[in-house]
């Protein structure tokens, strides 16, 4: 025990905790006696600045408060945590996909429409695999700027070709047209546009005893692709020849017969037929022959001379108040289905024909509204009474009819008559499918202030794109991604060929050329002012 004299000794702590923060607060709960409570005698003691804990205390620490925070993830088994990362995954892809999906084109993956396989060419074309001097060899003489011409698909890379003035195509005759000699179409040609092989020059003025001004009028390929069937015509004769598609021979040949221009043709399969007015003008007399044997009459008879001439496979319609059929099989007329009028217009689709509707008969027949489908032999596979008044067409998917007023386009199922679709296109010149094209879809082109291509879906009239063109403008072919559209007189051009997405309607390339350019065989091909005809390729 230490005595109140002793000396003083030390009493300072060696160590100290850390003072707490000071209050500031005016006012402190007591407790019931009226004594403040111990703690909060201690807060308000004077604080001493804390010291600074160690490194590893401060680490712990904010280790310990980052701990506290939720963490979903880690309380994930690790099974889990693999699925949903899958999921997630599988979530993007589809993501990915569906956009990509709405933005990759969609071209179609049928058959070429008809047959021909057209050259898909994307890039403006610049270069030429073959050049043949076509003018030279067809119409020998004649000014190129002079002339057109037209073209029959008869095989695989192959065309006949004939050569038409200029003029035939609304264009006005140059000062150099005046020294076109006569008979200038008398040729046809036979060539491979593939390599520009001309196979064959077949020319009609041999088969005419005058041969003034011989000219081949128009061409058919027989229906097992092995002939080619030419009509030509004089001043005042004319002549029907079966020829080897693989030689250019005459196989067999009417011989020469008196034309005039109130004369009349047509040709399809094996079915000639044709129309003359009398020497007298008090006749028009008709005509069926095969194609087989041209020299032999099959059946005649006489007719109005503004009856409907229709070539099916292997029968003639001939249509007037009424319409009698001729099978080439018998030469024996008779009545052919009804009550339709083919006067008034038709369509024909795998040798069904479709007609207008019609009431009452001779002078007091007049056209109903909608129309009729007959097989060859005339049995009616269907009658539809929708008021469908406009033009009609086939296509690859359908028949395209329109209403009176002509600006909604209308799809019947070929087999049933059904409509599968209307779709309003505004006023139109032109609506079909294209050669070669591998989609069902039906082209129109408008008829507005600004002519535009549009693209209809055939299965569901949905439009696929529009894209303004030329007035006039038609499709001519289409390949695999591109439409080919033809126009005339484009910018000065004489004809212009304009390459279109066959997806978007986006346009790929325009090539014009100052006399002629379209679409031969499935291959492009340009003929030139220098009379050359060139193939074109990118």
């Amino acid at each position: 025990m230490v005595d109140e004299g002793d000396a003083p000794v030390d009493e300072t702590p060696s160590w100290a905790p850390p003072r707490p923060p000071s209050y500031t607060s005016a006012w402190s709960p007591r407790t019931s006696s009226g004594v403040p409570r111990a703690q909060d005698q201690r807060e308000h003691l004077t604080p001493a600045p804390p010291a600074a804990p160690p490194a590893a205390v401060g680490v712990r620490w904010e280790a310990e408060r980052r701990d506290r925070r939720p963490r979903v993830l880690s309380r994930l088994s690790v099974t889990r945590r693999i699925l949903l990362a899958y999921g997630c995954l599988a979530a993007a892809i589809l993501l990915v996909v569906t956009v990509g999906g709405a933005l990759q084109p969609t071209y179609g993956a049928l058959q070429p429409w008809r047959g021909l396989h057209v050259d898909d060419v994307r890039s403006a074309p610049n270069q030429s695999s073959w050049a043949v001097d076509l003018a030279a060899i067809i119409s020998p003489g004649t000014p190129p700027e002079c002339l057109r011409f037209s073209t029959l698909d008869v095989g695989a890379d192959l065309v006949a070709i004939r050569a038409d003035g200029a003029w035939a195509y609304g264009f006005a005759p140059e000062s150099s047209c005046s020294v076109v000699p006569a008979g200038f179409g008398s040729r046809v040609a036979v060539v491979d546009t593939r390599d520009g092989d001309v196979r064959w020059v077949h020319d009609v003025t041999d088969d005419f005893i005058v041969s003034q001004g011989a000219s081949v009028t128009d061409m058919t390929s027989l229906d097992d692709g092995s002939h080619l069937l030419v009509h030509a015509e004089t001043a005042n004769q004319q002549v029907v020849e079966n020829l080897s598609l693989a030689t250019g021979q005459v196989l067999d040949t009417t011989g020469e017969l008196p034309w005039s221009q109130d004369d009349r043709y047509t040709a399809s399969g094996r079915v000639v037929a044709l129309g003359a007015l009398s020497s007298d003008s008090l006749e028009y007399t008709y005509e069926l022959r095969n194609a087989d044997d041209l020299s032999r009459i099959v059946w005649s008879g006489h007719g109005n001379e503004s009856a409907t001439m229709i070539a099916l496979s292997d029968r003639l319609l001939l249509g007037g108040r009424g319409t009698l059929q001729i099978p080439l099989a018998t030469g024996v007329a008779t009545d052919w289905g009804g009550p339709v009028s083919t006067t008034s217009g038709y369509a024909v689709h795998d040798d069904d024909v479709f007609a207008a509707n019609v009431s009452g008969s001779g002078v007091t027949t007049r056209m109903t509204r909608g129309f009729t489908a007959l097989d060859r032999t005339g049995q009616v596979l269907w009658k539809s009474d929708l008021d469908l008044r406009g033009s009609y067409s086939t296509t690859r998917s359908c028949l395209a009819v329109t209403n009176e007023a002509g600006d909604t386009i209308t799809c019947l199922d070929y087999r049933t008559g059904k409509p599968l679709w209307t779709t309003d296109v505004g006023s139109y010149s032109f609506a079909g499918s294209a050669p070669g094209q591998r989609t069902d879809d039906v082209y129109t082109v408008t008829t507005g202030s600004q002519a535009q291509l549009v693209a209809v879906d055939g299965a569901t009239g949905r439009i696929r794109f529009e894209t303004d063109v030329p007035a006039g403008s038609t499709v001519v072919a289409a390949s695999d991604t591109v439409a080919y559209v033809a126009a005339s007189g484009f910018t000065g051009a004489r004809s212009t060929v304009i390459a279109v997405d066959a997806s978007s309607g986006h346009t790929l390339w325009t090539r014009s050329s100052q006399v002629q350019v379209g679409v031969w065989g499935g291959h492009l091909v340009d003929v030139g002012m220098d009379g050359l005809a060139r193939r074109l390729g990118s």
